[in-house]
C-alpha cells in the first residue's frame, strides 16, 4: 500500500511539473475553451431551473467544450505544443467527435456511481455528538469515482492522440495501476473540497453566481493536472 501511494504522488508530481513545463502553449491554447466553459456555466446557472432533469440536460450540453480543453491538455501533454491544429483552442476535428464520444461514456459512467457515492457520503454523516467527519465520506466517495474512472479514461489520452483505443483496452491496460492511478486524480482533487464548502456553504445563495465563477477558475486548473495525470498514466502502461 505504501508503494502505491508512493506511485500516486510521483505520478501527481510529474503531472504539475508537466503542466508548469507546458503552461505557455496550456494557457493560450486552453483560454479559449475556458472562456466558453465560463460564459456556458454563467448562462447555465441564470436560466436553469433547479430540476435535476433540466440540471443534467445542461450538463451534457457543456460536453463538447470539456472535449476540447481535454484533448488540448493531452495532446500538448503528450505531442507538445506544435501537435495542435492551431494555437488557440477553439477547433474541431473527427478527433474531438470520437474524444466526445468517449466522454460521454464517462458521463454515462458518473452518473451510474452517483448512487453509491450518496451512500458513502450517507455512511459519515455527523454523529449525534456533532462530531463532524462528512468529509471521510467525499474522499471515498472521490476515490470510488476515480478508481473506476481511471481505469477506463485511458482511452481519452489514446483518442487525443490519433490512436484507437476502447474501454475494455483501457481496463486491461490499468490492471493493477487502478488504486494508485485513483489515489493520484484524488489528491488535487481534495484541494477542491475546502474550496467548495467555502464558496457554497458559507456565500449567501444571492452571491452563488460568482462563487460559481470563482468555483470554476480554481476548478479548471486542477481539472487540467488530472487531465495530465490520466495524460502520463496511459503514457507508461502504453
Amino acid at each position: 500500500m505504501k508503494g502505491k501511494l508512493l506511485a500516486s504522488f510521483e505520478l501527481v508530481a510529474e503531472a504539475i511539473s508537466e503542466v508548469i513545463r507546458q503552461r505557455v502553449a496550456l494557457i493560450t491554447a486552453a483560454v479559449p475553451p475556458i472562456i466558453c466553459i465560463l460564459l456556458f456555466d454563467i448562462v447555465t446557472a441564470q436560466i436553469a431551473p433547479a430540476s435535476v432533469p433540466v440540471q443534467l440536460l445542461f450538463s451534457l450540453a457543456a460536453l463538447p467544450l470539456y472535449a476540447v480543453f481535454a484533448t488540448v491538455v493531452h495532446r500538448v501533454v503528450l505531442l507538445g505544443d506544435r501537435s495542435l491544429p492551431h494555437p488557440w483552442g477553439l477547433f474541431w476535428t473527427e478527433r474531438e467527435t470520437r474524444f466526445l464520444g468517449w466522454l460521454f461514456g464517462i458521463w454515462l459512467l458518473y452518473l451510474a456511481l452517483a448512487l453509491p457515492q450518496a451512500l458513502i457520503r450517507m455512511l459519515f454523516s455527523p454523529a449525534e455528538d456533532g462530531v463532524d467527519v462528512a468529509w471521510i465520506g467525499t474522499i471515498l466517495g472521490y476515490i470510488v469515482v476515480s478508481y473506476f474512472y481511471g481505469r477506463f479514461a485511458l482511452v481519452l489520452p489514446a483518442t487525443a492522440i490519433d490512436r484507437r483505443s476502447s474501454f475494455w483496452e483501457s481496463w486491461d491496460m490499468s490492471r493493477g495501476h487502478g488504486l494508485p492511478i485513483a489515489m493520484a486524480l484524488v489528491i488535487p482533487a481534495m484541494i477542491l473540497i475546502p474550496v467548495e464548502w467555502a464558496l457554497f456553504g458559507v456565500v449567501d445563495e444571492r452571491f452563488w453566481l460568482a462563487a460559481d465563477v470563482v468555483w470554476l477558475v480554481i476548478a479548471l486548473p486542477v481539472f487540467a493536472i488530472e487531465i495530465a495525470i490520466i495524460s502520463l498514466a496511459y503514457n507508461k502502461l502504453s
